[in-house]
């Protein structure tokens, strides 16, 4: 795995949690609450969930305690969420930005928080895991706030890439 193509795909999943965070914002209290149906229940409750996955995920890698889940009630508005999620991307920007190829070729032993089990992975799978994880719950997002009238718009990786490129 290069060094250089993983933090192109975290640019492309923080430009893609900001298109969904655009059309979020301006969203009334009871649709960032509003039960979607989805498996974290709101808006809210899947981008919490989102930006949780990632703080888990890097604790880990870093060698740190667990990440317990973030309260809900601790993200009362969506600006209160997009406030800790940019603590929470500049922690992984530093990280991006120490990675080798050696180090993305390591093992990382960690503990499952949904089966307690022991499981050992090298690091380039795990992080293509959270931004594969991301694309899956910005998909969610989107589509309750395509519900609400409030489409992001195109995710697309290769939306991602061409705009940078005419950038």
């Amino acid at each position: 795995m290069d060094a250089a193509y993983v933090p192109s795909l975290y640019d492309y999943n923080y430009w893609a949690r900001d298109r969904v965070i655009a059309a979020a914002t301006g969203l009334s209290q009871s649709d960032y609450f509003r039960s979607n149906g989805f498996t974290y229940g709101s808006l809210r409750g899947i981008l919490l969930h989102a930006m949780w996955g990632e703080a888990v995920w890097l604790a880990r890698w870093s060698g740190e305690p667990r990440v317990e889940p973030f309260a809900e009630r601790e993200f009362a508005t969506l600006a209160s969420l997009v406030e800790r999620w940019r603590q929470e991307e500049a922690k992984m920007r530093s990280f991006l930005a120490g990675l080798t190829d050696e180090r993305l070729a390591s093992e990382i032993t960690y503990v499952s928080t949904r089966s307690g089990e022991v499981h050992n992975d090298p690091l380039w799978q795990l992080m293509i895991h959270v931004v594969n994880h991301g694309t899956q719950h910005r998909a969610e997002a989107a589509e309750a706030l395509t519900m609400a009238g409030r489409s992001p718009g195109d995710l697309d990786l290769l939306d991602f890439f061409r705009e940078q490129r005419s950038a």
